[in-house]
């Protein structure tokens, strides 16, 4: 990282006004360049939001940036007393962003209300279709949850559906812009192991089909557990394995793959044009070995964004965040990583960022909850880096507790430290154990970071070097050049 910038009640040039227990940033999402003025806006979710309905209703804020992150001008959307408009919804707990629906020259959004309840369905939730003018009005709403919608998708009590929303781009190759939607409380299987739904949409921003990806439905033969929430995020990463179909990374945050439980997990899933998965790769401390700095708690993959190609070895990466990390002091800061990924979904190379690491200088506190949403902004300071988006949905700037904020991050391309093998930005003990574990074979290491004498593999020796200069002792690390 190379700077940031924090949009607050008192930063960054807003001055909408944000309430206690709004949540602002509880979800972020970029809209490219809606207003045609060559800089990249961004929507913010803010769940917490009451209005004239009644508490937690939800609303949206639509800001237009500058190029150095801050504020142009800014627009809130409130349901009023329209349809939108339900008590503890919780609308906008998070927005994807469709591309133009309908054909008009605008772009189109789709926002969830996971909350929300049908008939004696409690917590069924929902998503609804924002049809956006360039100046971020909204023009038209739709609706699809299975009630008065074209969705037929079978939702039960609980399920939250639309408490992560991803657009697809055209999967079914139909000319219309599909979209993903989670619902991490389904018990397909068990209790809140979680569920995402594919939605094949039509240009009107009702569902022409639906195909659900679940422990028992659509392919997937991952293996979930109780209580993962598989689907609490969703990124479309384009396409991973060069198949010509976009791949999606699934946060499954509760999930508890290492020593602690709730460290989180993100799954890849490498998709078929029909919705349904071909394979998949779990990303988490235990089967990736890298993330060697997550604890219990962490919430890893409680969000999930596509950076596109940031290393140039044309394979995707991906953001993910972990909004419980306690780096720093204090608890539950939050943090997020960079994944570097390989084209078969497994890590090449990982950043952490932090305020103790990854080059972030903003002054996060105990309990910003820093990492709870992320977004691909595009490049925004014209250095021809995309930009990210960070939501701190608990920070207190302002009148009180949880008003929320966002930090707008400028990043870099991967900087590889040879024999840096747990990201940190040094070279220590911990990198030496690693490395001796991908020399026996029990954990994975690129040889561009661990194989620090450049043998053509990562051996014992290697480990032997990596501990005489986290000692102080002499040792001449040269590593190969990443691929």
């Amino acid at each position: 990282m190379i700077g940031q910038q924090k949009i607050s009640d008192e930063s960054g040039g807003f001055d909408g006004q944000i309430l206690p227990g709004d949540y602002f940033g509880y979800a972020v999402e970029g809209l490219g360049d809606l207003d045609g003025d060559g800089t990249p806006d961004l929507v913010v979710g803010v769940p917490g939001t009451d209005g004239l309905v009644g508490e937690n209703e939800g609303a949206l804020w639509i800001l237009f940036l500058k190029p150095d992150g801050r504020v142009d001008r800014q627009k809130k959307f409130s349901p009023g007393t329209g349809p939108l408009a339900v008590a503890g919804d919780e609308l906008g707990s998070d927005v994807a962003t469709l591309g133009d629906l309908d054909g008009d020259g605008h772009v189109d959004i789709a926002v969830g209300a996971p909350f929300h309840d049908e008939e004696d369905a409690a917590d069924r939730g929902i998503v609804w279709t924002l049809f956006l003018d360039d100046d971020g009005d909204v023009d038209e709403v739709q609706r699809f949850d299975g009630f008065g919608s074209e969705f037929d998708g079978d939702l039960a009590p609980g399920d939250q559906f639309g408490e992560a929303t991803a657009a697809l781009g055209d999967l079914d190759g139909d000319g219309v812009p599909d979209l993903a939607v989670g619902a991490p409380g389904d018990d397909d299987d068990g209790a809140e192991k979680g569920a995402i739904w594919i939605l094949f949409m039509n240009d009107d921003g009702l569902v022409d089909h639906q195909q659900k990806i679940s422990a028992e439905s659509g392919g997937f033969a991952g293996g979930l557990e109780n209580g993962d929430a598989f689907g609490s995020s969703i990124a479309a990463l384009g396409d991973l394995d060069g198949d010509g179909v976009t791949d999606l990374a699934v946060g499954a945050p509760y999930d508890d793959n290492g020593p602690g439980e709730d460290l989180g997990a993100v799954w890849i899933l490498f998709m078929n044009d029909d919705g349904t998965v071909k394979g998949e790769y779990k990303i988490s401390k235990k089967d990736d070995h890298l993330l060697a700095e997550l604890d219990g708690t962490d919430l890893f993959g409680w969000d999930v964004a596509a950076l596109g190609d940031l290393d140039g070895d044309d394979v995707p990466d991906l953001g993910v965040g972990t909004p419980n990390d306690d780096q720093g002091s204090g608890e539950n800061r939050g943090a997020f990583y960079v994944l570097f990924l390989n084209a078969d979904g497994s890590v090449k190379v990982e950043r952490k960022v932090s305020d103790a690491a990854g080059g972030f200088s903003g002054d996060l506190h105990a309990g910003d909850t820093f990492g709870s949403s992320l977004a691909a902004l595009g490049d925004l300071n014209g250095d021809g880096t995309t930009d990210l988006a960070v939501g701190a949905p608990q920070d207190d700037d302002g009148a009180g507790a949880s008003n929320g904020a966002v930090w707008v991050t400028f990043l870099e391309g991967v900087v590889v430290i040879c024999g840096d093998a747990d990201s940190n930005d040094a070279v220590s003990s911990t990198d030496a154990l690693l490395a001796l574990f991908a020399a026996v074979g029990s954990a994975l290491c690129e040889p561009c970071v661990c194989d620090v004498n450049s043998s053509g593999g990562v051996t014992a020796v290697d480990a032997q070097l990596l501990l005489s200069a986290a000692v102080g002792l002499p040792a001449d690390l040269v590593c190969p050049v990443c691929e």
